[in-house]
């Protein structure tokens, strides 16, 4: 048995279009050339992932590692939500924007980190959507966002993370019309004409959008974006700024911080939680501090 204790991975073999399968032999590799003691799990299809997770930690695995894209970090940290085990990520999707934010970005870095990790209590946050409670670790949105999720699941991704959803984005803007919100936060009320509103632990997603670019994963809090109504052409030209994370500072966005925020629209929204769909709005946000330890590397942008 390595220091670090039995690590079981499991692995989404379609994550970056196959980019996933591709490096099940590579990280076998280093984790043997390391001395980890380990078990390598293959999933049929992406959902079997949450089930895989909760058996391995239900029984004894003290590291769980998830070979995939955000939409597989999302369903094993589901599965491994209040067993005790820890959650380890191997980068191998598309965008990796949570793997990015957690400082393990490459993937024989993030495989090497299991011989010695380093690990951290991070926050999860709940997302109530109609009847569907789930759990995500990087960010959630509804209104426009969720429509260009939609829009890229059904693309083939061609032009790397950052080209597909910029692709998806143009492509949803021509016929979506901003919604009437209603957001509750801090004992607040707030009705606004908007585009998009997100919810978020992490800072970035879509391939590198640092949509909420204060966001840290372990303060304890929600970080909110919402984006009013504007032309699109208004929509375009800022769009670029939130690869820097400059859009913060624009006249149509607001940022919002708080533990829990309730969102309600006057037409039928989905809400989509790192890349996976969880229901339609209304929904109700909550954050649940440190609850979930995570391996993370020297250089996570997101724990600050």
């Amino acid at each position: 048995m390595s220091p670090a204790g039995p690590v079981v991975v499991v692995a989404n073999p379609t994550a970056g279009d196959g980019k996933a399968g591709r490096s099940i032999g590579r990280v076998d590799t280093i984790l043997n050339d390391l001395g980890v003691d380990h078990e390598i799990r293959v999933s049929g299809s992406a959902t079997e992932l949450e089930a895989m997770a909760r058996d391995a930690a239900r029984a004894g695995a003290a590291t769980v590692a998830v070979l995939g894209g955000d939409g597989s970090v999302n369903l094993v940290a589901n599965g491994l939500f209040g067993t005790g085990s820890t959650l380890a990520v191997i980068p191998a999707g598309t965008g990796d924007d949570f793997a990015k934010g957690i400082g393990v970005g490459r993937l024989d870095a993030a495989t090497r980190l299991l011989a010695d990790p380093k690990t951290v209590d991070i926050d999860v946050i709940e997302v109530a959507a109609g009847a569907e409670v789930r759990r995500y670790v990087n960010i959630a949105g509804t209104g426009f966002d969720s429509a260009v999720e939609e829009v890229a699941a059904g693309m083939r991704r061609r032009l790397g993370a950052r080209g597909h959803y910029a692709l998806a984005t143009v492509r949803t803007l021509g016929r979506f019309v901003p919604a009437a919100f209603r957001i509750e936060m801090n004992g607040r009320s707030l009705d606004v004409d908007a585009m998009l509103v997100v919810v978020g632990n992490g800072m970035a997603y879509g391939g590198g959008m640092r949509v909420l670019p204060q966001a840290s994963i372990v303060d304890g809090e929600l970080d909110v974006c919402i984006v009013s109504a504007m032309s699109k052409g208004a929509f375009l030209r800022a769009f670029p700024k939130v690869y820097v994370g400059k859009h913060a500072t624009h006249p149509n966005v607001t940022m919002l911080k708080g533990r829990q925020l309730k969102v309600e629209a006057n037409r039928r929204m989905l809400v989509f939680a790192d890349g996976e769909r969880v229901g339609s709005l209304p929904a109700v946000f909550t954050v649940i501090p440190a609850a979930l330890p995570v391996v993370v590397g020297p250089d996570a942008r997101s724990i600050r």
